[in-house]
């Protein structure tokens, strides 16, 4: 059994860099609307040192990484052919399971009336999740051979790889090794082939200057995070009204979401999981890119200590921070409050409005639509965009406070361009709703 992504588990202090900040690093240029060979280098920095020098090496074989971006499109195209026919929550299925491929190879080729016992029993060795649980047992006993047809979809897209890599020298095979399991990295590499070809050109001639520059933005922007969180934990801190709202978004998020993780252990590292699968894609329904679901349950930046004692460790994700802004804000006014006093008052002695992480960047285009409306997101397998724009906080501030904030309809606007509604049904492509996906993961 292949063993859980190591490089998904970090260090709390570095979880705002590879974990939630990552996601506006390509905005250090927002102003201009443009991509720029730094804006590339700002993106990949905060991963460690092991993980660029592997982005590096791969950028030295520009047609690898061209030739793997076409695998991964008749993968994920063969793959939405097989289940699209299925509801949303059977869909969710597929993606589950594909996060384990040697998992789902076993269940594709196990007899059939294999007993649920025994199934259960193989899932737990895996992943305990009940997610992961009812999945695999739903797709081997009721859809077994739409099953079988996923899993030789992801043997042939290991095995073209395989065949692929096995002609280069052994430091650049292991380098692709780790970053197939690095569906977001590879993502990055594929989806700015012109900037990554420059990267690799520039390694060429000057490797030293290229890792030192890495390094350098590396440590500077695990500075500005760390003095970006203090200041945030500080906040809150001292709004005790605000502290538990956000505790009560926390689990709301996570609960549409599908996702509730263990708390961090006493030794502050947080397991992410395996990712979803590179050759098939994160779920389309998920209103920013999602390859570690794992991060979905921890997207408000908390965890929940001795006694259920909330306890900050982490700015928001980028998922919470649209969640929020997008509409949610309304039913937590003192966390509202403590957020544009956060944008307004402190962090612009600190960080003069840029939105250098995916909390800021919300928050700018929430509180400051104008600069809103000219940033630019990168999103970590997805092309570069123009980012949707948040309801305007004007609408927030016009409200009568108090129990105002209590609407039956509970009509939380838009979300990353589409519909969120949070008084039940579900989530389709056109909405999402509370009470769990319609068709989806619960």
């Amino acid at each position: 059994m292949k063993p859980l992504h190591l490089f998904a588990t970090v260090l709390l202090s570095a979880v705002s860099l590879t974990g939630y900040g990552q996601d506006d690093q390509m905005a250090s240029n927002a102003q201009q609307n443009i991509v720029t060979d730094q804006s590339l280098l700002n993106a990949i920095a905060p991963y460690n040192d092991d993980v660029r020098n592997d982005i590096l090496t791969a950028t030295q074989y520009p047609g690898v990484l061209a030739n793997l971006a076409q695998i991964r499109e008749q993968s994920s195209a063969g793959f939405q052919q097989v289940i699209q026919n299925y509801s949303q929550k059977k869909q969710g299925w597929f993606y589950e399971v594909s996060r384990y491929p040697d998992l789902m190879h076993r269940l594709a080729t196990l007899p059939r009336k294999t007993s649920r016992e025994a199934i259960d029993g193989m899932t737990a060795n895996v992943d305990p999740a009940p997610e992961l649980k009812e999945a695999a047992w739903k797709l081997y006993n009721n859809h077994h051979n739409d099953l079988v047809k996923v899993d030789n979809l992801n043997e042939q897209a290991a095995s073209a790889f395989q065949s692929m890599i096995a002609q280069l020298d052994p430091e650049a095979q292991q380098a692709f090794k780790t970053l197939e399991e690095m569906p977001d990295v590879l993502s990055l590499l594929n989806d700015h082939s012109d900037l990554v070809s420059r990267l690799g050109e520039r390694f060429k001639d000057n490797p030293a200057d290229v890792q030192n520059d890495l390094a350098t933005i590396h440590d500077k922007l695990e500075a500005q995070n760390k003095e970006e969180l203090a200041a945030y934990q500080d906040e809150l801190k001292q709004n005790p009204q605000a502290m538990q709202e956000l505790s009560q978004a926390s689990r709301e998020y996570a609960a549409q979401g599908g996702y509730s993780y263990p708390a961090p252990t006493g030794d502050k590292v947080v397991n992410y999981g395996s990712p979803y699968s590179y050759w098939f894609g994160y779920p389309y329904w998920y209103g920013s890119p999602m390859w570690y679901p794992g991060l979905y349950g921890y997207g408000s930046g908390i965890y929940f200590g001795m006694g259920g004692y909330p306890m900050v460790y982490a700015m928001p994700s980028l998922g919470f921070s649209r969640w929020f802004f997008g509409g949610a804000y309304r039913y937590y006014p003192h966390l509202y409050r403590q957020y544009d006093h956060y944008y307004h008052t402190v962090a612009p002695r600190r960080y003069m409005y840029s939105p250098r992480t995916a909390f800021m960047g919300s928050a700018a285009r929430h509180f400051n639509p104008s600069v809103g409306a000219r940033s630019y997101l990168f999103d970590r397998g997805q092309s570069f965009r123009n980012a949707p724009r948040s309801v305007d906080a004007q609408s927030f501030r016009s409200m009568p406070r108090g129990n105002a904030f209590s609407a039956p309809s509970r009509s939380y606007g838009s979300f990353g361009g589409r519909t969120f509604n949070g008084g039940g049904g579900g989530f389709s492509r056109g909405g999402f709703s509370g009470g769990g996906f319609r068709g989806g993961r619960r």
